[in-house]
């Protein structure tokens, strides 16, 4: 039980924490530059454990469940920002009285910041441990698959597949892994050789030379930007093809397989738990864009309606959105513990 505690659950809650405050706190500065007041900042939900009231009036908590958090600005009725009646209120600090560009630019502020925060950590990983890169030039073959059988040999560089050039391994990954037959233009000895194979699931079964470099602060920046565009077009390419059906659901996890992942990167140093904590928020980024009632998405959704309609939905439509996100938020994560289950009971 101790091993749990201190090899899983302590990683999870500390890396956790660090991204929802991130992502809480540009929330919180993008409503404290439009004038909105936060009255709470919690990093968790349910009951207060300990915090303090600043003198701007904002009380900065911590809470029982570490599952995520929420910024409460005047004018909320709830965590869920709810509008509450007009009474008591100050119209010029309320959030639910700002314009909607106001209010959209607040929302979508706490995504921007954790895609912002993933960014700095790449550029710090790419500069103080280097960018790992893999060269083109086969290292290792798997015996019996197509690259074997063509005879291809460790040494050779692949110089473009159908056509495309290529410069790095995950290039040819790519197109490998998305066509049946492929056409490879290869180096050997300074000659130029092409052959045409067929993939097996995939996969042709070679292996490219890592190498790892460290970069500038400049060239950082660029590299770390292009990679962060790279991971969250992978990302939206793997929740299409679950939605589609192309890719099983099993690769959803939930709380408990974060915890074990968190473990297993804190396990591994801090290089790999800054990766880890990189992934991570970007995803928790992209997922509260999604257009789910209750998610920041939901609500930014239902600020483009507004301004198409004129007006904002009445309170019945509301309370019957906001039931449907709650459904899909519960139904979401009650399947995903149900895939860390059978995950675990595997």
């Amino acid at each position: 039980m101790l091993d749990i505690i201190f090899n899983s659950i302590i990683p999870f809650v500390i890396i956790l924490t660090i991204l929802v405050f991130v992502h809480e706190l540009g929330h919180y500065l993008a409503a404290i530059k439009n004038n909105v007041k936060v009255e709470v900042f919690s990093i968790g939900f349910g009951k207060e454990l300990f915090g303090f009231t600043d003198n701007s009036g904002t009380r900065w908590k911590f809470s029982l469940l570490p599952l995520g958090g929420y910024v409460k600005m005047h004018g909320d009725a709830d965590e869920s920002s709810t509008k509450k009646s007009t009474e008591n209120i100050d119209l010029k600090k309320s959030f639910h009285n700002k314009s909607i560009g106001q209010r959209s630019l607040i929302l979508f502020a706490g995504p921007a910041a954790n895609f912002i925060f993933s960014i700095i950590l790449l550029v710090f990983i790419n500069c103080f441990y280097g960018l790992t890169s893999t060269k083109p030039t086969i290292s290792e073959i798997e015996k019996g698959m197509p690259a074997d059988l063509s005879g291809l040999k460790i040494g050779d560089t692949i110089l473009e597949i159908n056509e495309k050039k290529i410069s790095d391994f995950s290039e040819l990954r790519a197109i490998i892994s998305s066509n049946e037959t492929i056409r490879i233009t290869y180096s050997r000895n300074n000659n130029i050789e092409i052959i045409n194979l067929k993939t097996v699931e995939g996969k042709i079964g070679i292996k490219g030379t890592a190498e790892t470099r460290k970069l500038n602060f400049l060239n950082s920046c660029i590299t770390s930007v292009v990679q962060f565009y790279n991971f969250v077009k992978m990302t939206l390419f793997g929740i299409y093809e679950m939605i589609s059906g192309q890719r099983g659901t099993e690769d959803l996890g939930g709380p408990i397989r974060i915890a074990e992942l968190s473990g297993d990167f804190w396990s591994k140093g801090i290089h790999s738990t800054l990766w880890f904590m990189m992934i991570i928020s970007l995803n928790l980024g992209l997922i509260n864009l999604f257009p789910i009632p209750m998610l920041d998405g939901g609500h930014l959704l239902l600020n483009f309606i507004e301004f198409v309609k004129g007006s904002p939905l009445n309170k019945k439509s509301l309370e019957l959105v906001h039931t449907i996100g709650l459904v899909l938020l519960l139904s979401l994560m009650v399947f995903a513990t149900y895939n860390d289950v059978l995950r675990i009971i595997k």
